[in-house]
């Protein structure tokens, strides 16, 4: 018995000895996948084993997250996700995974507060200035890039906050949603800092505000939504998740390696460039961060009565 026990300890001790797999749940060149896959090589790299991206791509992410909780709880099979991973279930009571008890959360990665972005064309400097026009029940419209995602809840817990009512446009995607903020179609979005960033610095679009706790290092001059509205938060969030069941010795051997992965250089200088925050916490921190955004925008969307569209 002494000698299988030995052996057993011997191979937990061994892991990685074969490839890993590594679940976006989105399309290949969308958010995710652009941080899974410097992400993948990294991790590769320490961990002494191939990292390979797996692609399994839906609208919500439904598919991968759902692939993942059901693969085998070894270390072999990951998921890196989005925020999505806690809205969807507010919006879908009958997903198929469970974002809090089908997981073991090995970290969250980075975060990435959001921009509220405004057309040249629209006659306001500051979010003060647009609210007030709501008030006045002003002619002004929201592009929506999706109506699950954090980009959709947090307009709507804006208008919640501010006490008013924005006329949201839906799209179903943020590429023809920012065609139009651009041509003045469309007045005002907030979207992720990734994809508004390069249509600000080429002046085709203004930031009015972001929606971290604090402002964000890459844009210091641009006030928070919680400056105007103490407590307003909205962040999109990456976590790197086991199915639930991974034993605790693979978890905390792929937190230490996603930890050291998040501070190398290539993947600081793509965190920088597209204004996202290194987070790099405990697998503990990591799940009661998933549970609480849970809770949290459930809530809202109970509160709200929003519906996906």
């Amino acid at each position: 018995m002494a000698t299988v026990l030995l052996f057993a300890g011997m191979a937990r001790a061994e892991y990685p000895d074969k490839a890993i797999r590594l679940v976006v749940p989105f399309a290949a060149g969308g958010g995710v996948d652009v941080l899974a896959r410097p992400f993948a090589k990294e991790l590769g790299q320490i961990l002494g084993r191939g990292v390979v991206v797996e692609n399994k791509a839906s609208n919500t992410g439904q598919i991968g997250a759902t692939d993942v909780e059901r693969a085998a709880p070894d270390g072999y099979t990951l998921l890196l996700t989005s925020a999505a991973f806690a809205t969807t279930p507010a919006f879908y009571p009958d997903v198929p995974y469970h974002p809090v008890k089908g997981f073991a959360a090995v970290t969250i990665l980075a975060a990435a507060p959001q921009v509220l972005v405004a057309s040249n064309k629209f006659n306001a400097s500051s979010l003060a200035e647009v609210v007030a026009k709501a008030k006045r029940s002003e002619k002004m419209n929201f592009a929506l890039s999706g109506s699950t995602g954090i980009q959709s809840l947090a307009t709507a817990m804006l208008a919640q906050q501010a006490g008013v009512s924005f006329m949201k446009i839906p799209y179903k995607g943020a590429g023809a949603a920012f065609v139009d903020l651009i041509s003045g179609e469309v007045d005002l979005m907030i979207d992720n800092p990734a994809s508004s960033l390069v249509h600000v610095r080429s002046g085709k679009l203004r930031v009015l505000a972001t929606t971290g706790s604090k402002r964000m290092a890459i844009l210091p001059d641009v006030p928070t939504v919680a400056e105007l509205y103490p407590g307003f938060e909205a962040k999109n969030w990456f976590v790197l998740a086991a199915p639930a069941g991974t034993p605790a010795t693979v978890i905390e051997k792929l937190n230490a390696a996603a930890r050291t992965a998040m501070n190398s250089p290539a993947l600081q200088e793509m965190l920088a460039r597209d204004g996202m925050d290194l987070v790099s916490n405990s697998p503990a921190e990591a799940s009661s961060l998933v549970a609480s955004e849970v809770q949290k925008w459930a809530t809202l969307v109970k509160q709200l009565d929003l519906r996906a569209e």
